[in-house]
This record gives structure tokens, C-alpha cells and sequence, in this order.
């Protein structure tokens, strides 16, 4: 957009636009940042609607989170000239009505992370866990082999914690972690 420079931008708005979707998707400021390409630092600097130095141009970290927050094409654009008043984006595509359960599981964490986030209770985003764990070790033997090897579902709960500078893994998430992979492995053992 060559028209940065111009009077008029409204980055705080834009901020705000993009701070209001990645809560809503339950991303932190450190995953999306890490999907783009960016340091934390960024994400937030864009969320508190910090001017670029550059005003000639907007910068392309905004338009790579826009991808990420699957706004369609303008949707800065529209943010920036027309603040709050812009009008609002569609949030992320559904998900696929025939996506197999293994691929669903990750959407779990993502839901119980963000509930707790915005002020739920942890014991039952960790009850939720176990049952999402537990149906999905339930589906039968029969189904394909990504299917059968669910143990891995607890380290989608968050894949970020070490690759993205949390402090780590909590100790519960941990311990759990550690279990799955223990019995995944006792299984892989016992297979004929």
C-alpha cells in the first residue's frame, strides 16, 4: 500500500482489529507471531497500533498476520483508512465436516486455551483434554494408522511452549505429555 504515508491512518484501529481476532482464534502474541514470521515484540508493537518508522509503505509483517488471521485481501487496507468503522472480516474458514478426528483433536487445545484465557477453569479445560483423549483412543482398531497412534494428541495441547520461549511446559501438561508417550510406546512394543 503506497498510500502509508498518507494522513488519516488509523493503526491503533488496526491494532485492535488484530489483537480482537487472534484471541478469538485463542492464539498468543508468541504463536502468531512465530506462524508469521515475526518476533513477539512485533505483535505486540502492531496490537498497541505503533506507526512502522518507515510511512512511506505498511510493512509486510501486517499483511502475513492478516494471512494468518485468514482476513481476505484489503482487509488491512480497510482497517488502516477506516478505523473502527471498517467493516468486519469473516474470522477463520469453518472446518471441514470430513476431517478425521485426528486432525480435529488440535482444535481442542485451542478451544481450552483460549476459555481459560478468557477467564475459565482450568480443571475443566483439563477434563475436557482427558475426554477429547479418551474418545479418540476409543475409535476402533480398524481405522487407519494415524488414527491409532492418539497418544500423540496431548503434545498438540502446546506445541509452541519450548520452540517459542514460553518458560516451559506446565508441570501438569508435562507429566500428562510424558504419559502418553510412555504408553504410546508400550504399545508400540506389545504390536505383534
Amino acid at each position: 500500500m503506497s498510500a502509508a504515508g498518507e494522513a488519516g491512518l488509523d493503526w491503533a484501529a488496526l491494532g485492535r482489529k488484530i489483537r480482537q481476532a487472534r484471541v478469538k482464534i485463542g492464539m498468543t502474541q508468541a504463536e502468531l507471531a512465530g506462524a508469521a514470521g515475526l518476533d513477539r515484540k512485533s505483535i505486540s508493537n502492531y496490537e498497541n497500533g505503533r506507526p512502522p518508522a518507515r510511512a512511506d509503505r505498511v510493512p509486510d509483517g501486517y499483511y502475513k498476520v492478516g494471512e494468518i488471521l485468514q482476513w481476505p485481501p484489503g482487509a488491512v487496507e480497510d482497517y488502516l483508512l477506516a478505523g473502527d468503522e471498517a467493516r468486519p472480516h469473516p474470522g477463520p474458514a469453518p472446518m471441514p465436516p470430513a476431517a478425521a478426528p485426528l486432525d480435529l483433536y488440535p482444535f481442542v487445545g485451542r478451544f481450552a486455551r483460549a476459555a481459560v484465557a478468557a477467564g475459565g477453569d482450568p480443571a475443566l479445560r483439563d477434563v475436557l483434554e482427558e475426554v477429547a483423549d479418551r474418545l479418540l483412543r476409543s475409535i476402533p482398531q480398524g481405522q487407519p494408522k494415524a488414527v491409532q497412534q492418539s497418544g500423540y494428541g496431548l503434545a498438540a495441547y502446546r506445541p509452541h511452549a519450548w520452540a517459542e520461549g514460553d518458560a516451559g511446559v506446565p508441570d501438569d501438561d508435562a507429566a500428562r505429555i510424558e504419559q502418553a508417550l510412555e504408553e504410546h510406546s508400550r504399545r508400540r512394543r506389545e504390536e505383534p
